[in-house]
């Protein structure tokens, strides 16, 4: 995502609404792949999806990943740091924060 677009979808996340309309996005993406976010509190929404996506199979993860259309190549080097599940639920909110944004700003 271009530096700039990251920092506005960043900024948009500190409006309620829009957060709300985030996790909305992210309790319908997760629920089409048979999961769910164990809190749906606003302030909690990274460590809600780091919680979630621990505890899936791999192949659970894969379909969510493809879902929310994490790129394959940052999935694979995301994957061999140790803080992959932390930074991967970073890309996951900022994804989907991204389909918001986008949603908002053209229609």
């Amino acid at each position: 995502m271009a530096q700039e677009l990251q920092e506005q979808v960043k900024n948009a996340l500190s409006d309620q609404s829009f957060r709300a309309a985030t996790l909305e996005q992210l309790q319908k993406d997760f629920q089409r792949c048979g999961l769910a976010l164990l809190s749906i509190e606003l302030n909690d929404l990274l460590v809600s999806i780091e919680s979630c996506i621990k505890n899936v199979s791999n192949t659970q993860l894969q379909q969510l990943i493809y879902l929310i259309d994490i790129p394959e190549a940052l999935f694979l080097s995301l994957s061999r740091k140790e803080t992959f599940h932390q930074e991967l639920s970073e890309a996951i909110l900022m994804r989907e924060a991204l389909k918001v944004y986008l949603r908002n700003k053209f229609s």
